[in-house]
């Protein structure tokens, strides 16, 4: 063992005992652990420009005083092959040239001398995502990263912070970047930390090294740094470090220091000439269950002498990657890009209404709309967005992209989907003679889609997962399938139940459940011009879906959470909830005060936050989405033009003088402890039963929670798999540990 590794064996040993120190303590140790992944020696540096502020492919631009003439000359050789495409930010209080975005050279005269090259040409055989990129998209030169994706969050501090500097700072930080919550949680709950708030997290600096983010709140006159009363607070992280590896992380295993046996020996055993090991320094001779007189180096209830769960989290694929890297692009449903990019350019990935909105008629493979005008663009290739363009009217189907299963925030639920049990209307996704996969076809199949059970079914192949839910769904008897797969998971469908399992309708009368159109028009056909067969989608003696309410009506993610629960507002939050701005009660109103239309989630409260005004929302039509007509409150979708609905009012559904007064909506909100008074809302609000203060209301506007089944997945710590966060998976020789120590540690602001 060389000086470099015998340095990093000891901070690893350190960290094992990360207990007994404070955050602040540990923190350069940290740094040492966890930035020191980046072997890459290799192969050449991430470049970066000395420059980015105003920096246009080698020209330094005033946005204000461009004209279209000066962009449109700076565009010139890139129009001579892009033909017709247009400004993806549609129209600009200022122009823009292709360069300003992209960077490259926009009056070269050949491919070669206007793109960017890169370094790893074999990611990108062609200009589709590639699939499964993960942590070898950072290993990518900074100017072709601009290139392919202006919008990823190595080169969004220069492509899209002139015009939106405090958006990029806070995605940045935003749990949807460095998923702090769900590190956090998976290191607590095994052991592997002694807090609960996460000290560890997902971020990259501009030359792709992973970095450690720290909180600080804006002030009127700058920043200061988070204290600890409003981090525990408001569930606030001081700092977020890269996480460590699994191999310097374990702690001895107190539960098995009595083991029997050891062919060593030591005082206690009798000694038998060969030294006695050093306490927590792993022994290569050591024999599996017979540790050599001291803790052992496996994990707590395992036989293993790794850590498991930060294995799992280095190289499983449950906790898919998030805003700093390109989506995987490898199956029906599951196309995305990086960091901005991410979530305002469209991918086709779902062709049903509810959840797709207009986008749904291009879709579930993530291919470019056959009216595209760019002759460069393959119509017939996944991979690429619907358009060169970007939207505020972001659909649900986008979201599902990352958001489908339960560490990710579960959206299924809100579609009225679960997790397929793999036996439910099974015949049709397994073979008619089993499959019996080699060694190589399993890891392959693992890697794809985790859970074992698919590398011998039939939904491992993309041309069986892009056409399930058109193709099975007639024929169904037990339920109906999505037409997303995330990971490749099969979807589905909730229906409404009673306590003995009958189907029910929207009037709660039993469903024949051996009628064959039990189904029929209560999920929708997609991909078809008349998804629900000219039925309603609530219409009697027909299997009622239990999809959200406001699914129902036609609203998006988009439609409640806005700006600043997507963006983050600059804290380093470690749950999910803590980022959250809106309130059901913000545009429902309580039973005494209308909806005010000001957030007061969890974040609207935390340092530094600045509230979103909801009345100035506008949609990509540019009208306001919150329009208060007379008593009524208009809402206008952010999604799909046209379309608006009524907000109900609590005040009015309880009042029972009001035309929307509801009985049963009445007696929930205003019956008191005693249970018996109910029909007014007492002064004193402690009396009643469901005080609003106390209780949240989906805790009863929700018809099911979902399952567990599809997370708890079977763990392999003997295949050989390659790492998909923090280290390039070539350079690691598929988890062999090369540690460096780095010097120069960096850190984000």
């Amino acid at each position: 063992m060389n000086s470099v590794q015998r340095q990093n064996s000891l901070a690893g040993r350190r960290f094992s005992f990360a207990a007994f120190f404070s955050i602040s303590s540990i923190l350069t140790l940290l740094v040492v652990v966890s930035c020191g992944h980046d072997s890459r020696a290799p192969y050449e540096a991430a470049s970066e420009p000395e420059s980015h502020v105003g920096d246009a492919g080698g020209m330094a631009v005033d946005f204000d005083s461009q004209t279209k003439t000066m962009a449109d000359d700076r565009s010139a050789g890139c129009v001579k092959c892009h033909t017709d495409t247009h400004d993806p930010h549609g129209e600009n209080r200022f122009p823009m040239s292709c360069v300003d975005c992209h960077g490259g050279n926009g009056q070269a005269e050949t491919i070669e001398d206007a793109h960017p090259q890169a370094n790893h040409p074999e990611l990108f055989p062609t200009s589709a995502n590639p699939e499964r990129s993960y942590m070898d998209f950072m290993y990518e030169n900074w100017d072709f990263v601009r290139f392919v994706n202006p919008g990823d969050l190595r080169v969004a501090h220069v492509t899209c912070s002139p015009c939106h500097a405090e958006e990029v700072m806070n995605v940045k930080k935003s749990v949807m970047t460095h998923v702090a919550h769900f590190w956090g949680v998976a290191a607590y709950a095994n052991g592997i930390v002694s807090q609960k708030r996460s000290i560890f997290g997902e971020s990259y600096s501009p030359q792709g090294r992973p970095q450690a983010i720290q909180s600080f709140v804006r002030t009127d006159t700058g920043w200061r740094k988070t204290t600890p009363e409003e981090a525990k607070k408001h569930s606030i992280s001081p700092l977020a470090a890269p996480l460590p590896h699994w191999e310097i992380v374990q702690v001895g295993n107190i539960f098995r220091v009595f083991e029997q046996g050891s062919r060593l020996g030591g005082p206690a055993l009798g000694f038998n000439g060969l030294p006695i090991p050093v306490p927590g320094i792993p022994d290569k001779f050591e024999d599996p269950g017979r540790p050599n007189n001291k803790l052992s180096d496996r994990g707590l209830g395992t036989s293993n002498r790794v850590d498991l769960p930060v294995l799992n989290i280095h190289k499983s694929r449950l906790n898919d990657p998030h805003l700093s890297f390109l989506g995987t692009n490898d199956q029906p449903g599951d196309y995305r890009s990086s960091g901005c990019t991410a979530c305002h350019v469209v991918y086709a990935n779902d062709r049903d209404p509810f959840h797709s909105g207009p986008y749904a008629k291009f879709g579930n493979m993530g291919k470019t709309d056959p009216k595209n005008p760019d002759p460069t663009i393959s119509k017939k290739e996944s991979g690429h967005p619907i358009a060169h363009k970007f939207t505020k009217a972001i659909p649900s189907s986008n979201c599902m992209v990352c958001h489908m299963h339960q560490p990710n925030s579960f959206v299924n639920s809100y579609y009225g989907f679960t997790m397929w049990v793999y036996e439910t209307d099974g015949d049709p996704f397994w073979p008619k003679v089993q499959k019996d996969p080699t060694h190589e076809e399993f890891v392959q199949g693992v890697l794809k889609n985790p859970e074992e059970a698919a590398v011998r079914g039939n939904w491992i192949d993309n041309e069986f997962l892009k056409e399930t839910a058109p193709r099975i769904n007639p024929k169904a008897k037990h339920t109906q399938f999505a037409d997303y797969h995330g990971h490749g998971w099969m979807f589905r469908a909730a229906f409404k139940m009673d306590r003995k399992g009958n189907l029910l309708d929207k009037d709660g009368n039993i469903v024949d459940y051996d009628d064959p159109n039990k189904f029929q028009g209560s999920v929708p056909i997609v991909g078809s011009s008349n998804p629900y067969n000219g039925l309603a989608p609530d219409h009697a003696k027909r299997a009622v879906h239990l999809k959200d309410i406001h699914a129902e009506k036609g609203m998006h993610c988009s439609d409640c959470h806005f700006r600043n629960d997507s963006h983050g507002d600059g804290n380093v939050y470690h749950e999910y909830q803590a980022q959250v701005e809106i309130r059901c009660e913000d545009c429902h109103g309580t039973t005494t005060d209308y909806a005010s239309l000001e957030p007061s989630g969890p974040a609207s409260k935390a340092p530094g936050h600045r509230k979103l005004n909801l009345e100035s929302i506008r949609n990509s039509d540019g009208e306001r989405i919150f329009e208060w007509q007379g008593s009524k409150l208009i809402q206008r979708s952010m999604v799909t033009p046209g379309k608006q609905w009524i907000v109900r009012q609590v005040r009015d559904v309880v009042d029972p003088t009001h035309e929307r007064y509801n009985p049963k909506a009445s007696y929930a909100k205003t019956i008191q402890r005693d249970n018996k008074t109910w029909g007014t809302v007492p002064d004193d609000h402690s009396k009643l039963a469901h005080q609003p203060d106390k209780m949240e209301c989906y805790a009863c506007h929700t018809s099911w929670v979902t399952a567990c089944f599809g997370c708890h997945l079977p763990t392999r710590a003997n295949m050989k798999t390659p790492m998909r966060h923090f280290e390039k998976k070539e350079l690691r020789n598929y988890g062999t540990y090369n540690p460096q120590v780095v010097r120069d540690a960096e850190f984000m602001l």
